[in-house]
């Protein structure tokens, strides 16, 4: 799946945080987890966690549904919401996304600081890596 989302990027942040908001990554975290539900059903989960306005919770819903990121329906007088991409999905089109844009604008810097973090960090991954490019380059 290709879907251009529009995203800020806070690499300090830890998770879905350094993508979403807080407020954000909490509502499709409950999402992706109960497959749909309404903004009152949202907002009561939430009021669980932190005191928070209903409307803020609407206008939040409202947005990751103007992003691509939720689909809306009506249901009489209520919406109904359910993602309009898995969380797997959500965190591999960004991944690509933020990558995409690095190699294209900073390329050797990039490729240059990945293949350092994996011999700091996980050389073990580094070595699959370049088996992996070894094998797919010998069939082209």
């Amino acid at each position: 799946m290709t879907l251009k989302m529009r995203f800020r990027f806070s690499p300090t942040q830890d998770g879905l945080v350094k993508v979403l908001g807080p407020l954000e990554t909490d509502i499709m975290e409950l999402l992706w987890k109960e497959k749909q539900g309404t903004v009152k059903q949202i907002h009561r989960t939430l009021q669980h966690r932190r005191d928070i306005a209903y409307t803020t919770v609407m206008t939040t819903m409202s947005r990751l549904a103007e992003k691509g990121i939720l689909f809306r329906t009506r249901d009489g007088l209520a919406y109904v919401y359910s993602p309009a991409i898995t969380q797997d999905e959500f965190v591999h089109t960004f991944v690509q996304q933020v990558l995409d844009g690095l190699l294209d604008d900073f390329t050797d810097i990039t490729l240059e600081y990945v293949v350092d973090y994996l011999a700091r960090h996980d050389p073990t991954q580094l070595k699959r890596l370049s088996r992996d490019a070894q094998t797919r380059y010998a069939r082209a």
